[in-house]
C-alpha cells in the first residue's frame, strides 16, 4: 500500500475544461491530499474484497433458508 504512491510529488487529476473537454492538470501531493487517497483506495479495496467474498458463497444456502419457511407454513396450514 505505502508503494502505491511512494516518490510521488505530483499528482495527475482530469479537469472539465471551460470548452467542454477534459485536460489532465497536475497538482502538488500534499500530504493531506496523500492521506485521503489512500484513505480512498483502502476502501476501494475492501469494497472488492466484501464484493469477491459475497460471490464465492454459494447461492443455495440462502436458498434452503427460505424453503424450510415454506415448508413450515404448509405444515401448519394442513
Amino acid at each position: 500500500m505505502a508503494g502505491a504512491f511512494w516518490g510521488t510529488r505530483f499528482l495527475e487529476i482530469v479537469k472539465k475544461h471551460d470548452s467542454g473537454g477534459k485536460v489532465w492538470k497536475k497538482i502538488k501531493l500534499t500530504p493531506t491530499r496523500k492521506a485521503n487517497a489512500k484513505k480512498r483506495l483502502l476502501r476501494v479495496w475492501q469494497n472488492e474484497a466484501v464484493l469477491k467474498a459475497l460471490s464465492a458463497e454459494p447461492p443455495s444456502g440462502s436458498a434452503a433458508a427460505g424453503d424450510t419457511g415454506k415448508e413450515e407454513k404448509s405444515s401448519n396450514s394442513a
